[in-house]
């Protein structure tokens, strides 16, 4: 697909909300690099992992991603010979661990997602100890190796910190004696170069035997360690030189196996980004309320919405195109007329990537490509004006459309002599309409809605305004042209009265009477909308009080079922009462 075209209808945008809903960055970047595919049976794969997906959502049983992160590159280090820091070593134990999850999950409910179970098989359980035994020995948060990481660490940090607490009491037993008080500037320990030392007076240097590590930024104050600690923090230094030649030698070790396993970590990192790629899709589709897509050899989408407007406030349309081989569609400004445009290349997109398109019933074919010119095109750095960049854009459709295209145009050879450009348009459609699947245009040019009336294949589709508040109804209507409003868009907007008045009387008669026109038609076609709608509630409501009277008749007769059992009881008992006193007066 051009990427100019996945630009100029908005795709990046789709792909990014796509990566905000993964749970792993190897999801998000697998996302952003998602691109429509043009092979039948790839689409037909993708969307059938989406519906697994789907399903484990609804079914509340999809996969686990928690604690997996994307470790490819710290197990090539590591199978290079690097050695891997506890936080990386940390890091790929939970992403094994996180991997292992999600394959047991899809494991557990196979047969409602045969294929991510499929994905979720190629993580190798075997990869289980090695997850074990980093937990055994690394923090869980990275921060270091635990002292429990082997026997020898363990005894070495255990001298280490026996030896600090013997150190710290002597300086402190040292501050503390008389004959030392008296020459310390402060009475706390303080570290110079990793050493514990006293803050000594400059000017009793020599009543505090010890070696000076430092002095202060006034030289009023020497740091000393007393000559009483020298030896015990000798020995300390020696331990935590062995304790650090310890934590290399297990990092190394842990390390080495990380690297063994390097190519397993590697198919478990994209394994469970393609699935959780999967559930992202899922997600977003069920988000704005996606439908299955029939593919056929025709556009048919009813209730179709453009993914990226509020799905609360846009306005669905209708694109039943059956056979259709071009579509003009216009109408007045800020009408949805490239809303219109945009809404099918999406559907498309997004079908072709794995994504359901939001619509009440979609029907589409697999296009090799959907090119697109919307937009300004307009460049001073190329030294472009708007037409040409649309004229160097349709140079490049008309180089790459096939059978298989979807060519979407706004406003058709539009910025130029209007003569001219309506007759560009027409030969540009033509060529088009023979060349590519569908091709499907907005414009103004009266010339060009002619066109599509009187050409096999084609037709018109408009778009409308309101006619008592004159406000865009983004509505697409097919079968008939759109009218420009221009002149009540100019008035509703602001522009003096007179000024569009005189506009009006310079426009032809025949020009006024056509749109006026299709201005009645539309509010025809609007109203018999509206009185078939009030038809449908009214059958509706007939319906409902029928079978409210239907549900009131059963509960009826159940009420009189129960009063004539009721009754039958009643008899019973009384007919068995008088028997029993009879009974009783004749003994």
């Amino acid at each position: 697909m051009h990427t100019e075209a996945l630009a100029a209808l908005e795709f990046p945008a789709i792909v990014e909300r796509l990566a905000g809903a993964t749970a792993t960055s190897t999801g998000a970047e697998l996302a952003r690099a998602l691109v429509p595919s043009a092979d039948h049976d790839e689409v037909a794969r993708r969307q059938a992992v989406t519906a697994e997906a789907i399903a484990l959502l609804e079914a509340s049983v999809e996969p686990p991603f928690g604690g997996i992160s994307d470790v490819r590159e710290a197990a090539a280090h590591a199978a290079l010979g690097g050695i891997l820091t506890p936080e990386a070593l940390s890091a790929i134990g939970l992403t094994i661990g996180g991997g292992l999850r999600a394959r047991a999950a899809l494991d557990e409910h196979a047969e409602l997602a045969p294929l991510l179970d499929e994905l979720g098989a190629k993580i190798d359980r075997t990869l289980a100890p090695l997850a074990e035994e980093i937990g055994r020995r690394v923090e869980q948060d990275g921060s270091d190796l635990r002292d429990t990481a082997s026997p020898r660490l363990r005894r070495l940090r255990t001298e280490l910190r026996e030896g600090r607490q013997r150190v710290a009491e002597e300086l402190r037993r040292l501050s503390r004696s008389p004959a030392l008080r008296e020459h310390l500037q402060e009475d706390f320990v303080a570290q110079r170069g990793g050493r514990p030392v006293l803050a000594v007076k400059a000017s009793a240097r020599r009543s505090v035997p010890g070696i000076v590590h430092d002095a202060s930024g006034s030289g009023q104050t020497l740091f000393v360690e007393p000559f009483q600690v020298v030896e015990l923090n000798n020995r300390q230094s020696e331990a935590a030189g062995a304790e650090r030649e310890e934590v290399v030698r297990i990092l190394r070790e842990l390390s080495t196996a990380v690297g063994e396993r390097a190519d397993a970590l590697e198919v478990l990192v994209e394994a469970t980004g393609a699935i959780d790629l999967a559930v992202a899709c899922g997600t977003v589709s069920r988000r704005w309320r996606g439908s299955p897509v029939e593919v056929s050899g025709e556009v048919r989408l009813l209730g179709a919405r453009h993914p990226l407007l509020d799905p609360a406030t846009a306005v669905p349309i209708d694109l039943d195109l059956g056979p259709l081989r071009a579509l003009v569609i216009s109408g007045p400004n800020t009408g949805g007329k490239t809303v219109a445009l945009k809404t099918l290349g999406l559907a498309a997109l997004l079908h072709q990537s794995g994504l359901r398109p939001p619509a009440v019933t979609a029907g589409l074919p697999v296009f090799d490509e959907v090119l697109a010119d919307i937009g300004d095109q307009q460049s001073i750095e190329m030294s472009l004006s708007t037409f040409s960049g649309h004229i160097r854009n349709l140079v490049a459709i008309l180089d790459s459309a096939t059978e298989r295209s979807l060519v979407l145009v706004d406003e058709l050879a539009s910025g130029t002599d209007p003569v001219e450009g309506s007759a560009l348009a027409q030969a540009l459609l033509t060529r088009l309409a023979e060349q590519a699947r569908l091709t499907i245009v907005t414009t103004h040019y009266p010339e060009l809605k002619e066109w599509a009336s009187a050409t096999d294949g084609a037709a018109n589709a408009a778009t409308g305004l309101d006619p008592e508040t004159h406000a865009p109804l983004y509505r697409v209507a097919l079968g008939r042209p759109g009218t420009s409003h221009a002149l009540q868009t100019a008035e509703r907007l602001g522009l003096e009265g007179s000024v569009v008045s005189d506009a009006r009387n310079r426009v032809a008669p025949e020009r006024l009477r056509i749109a006026e026109l299709l201005a009645e038609a539309e509010a025809a076609e609007r109203t018999a909308i509206e009185e078939r709608a009030a038809t449908e509630r009214e059958r509706a409501e007939v319906r409902e009080l029928g079978e409210r009277a239907r549900e009131r008749e059963t509960e009826l007769e159940a009420e009189t079922e129960k009063v004539r059992a009721s009754a039958a009881r009643a008899r019973e008992l009384a007919v068995a009462e008088a028997a029993s006193d009879l009974a009783d007066a004749r003994a």
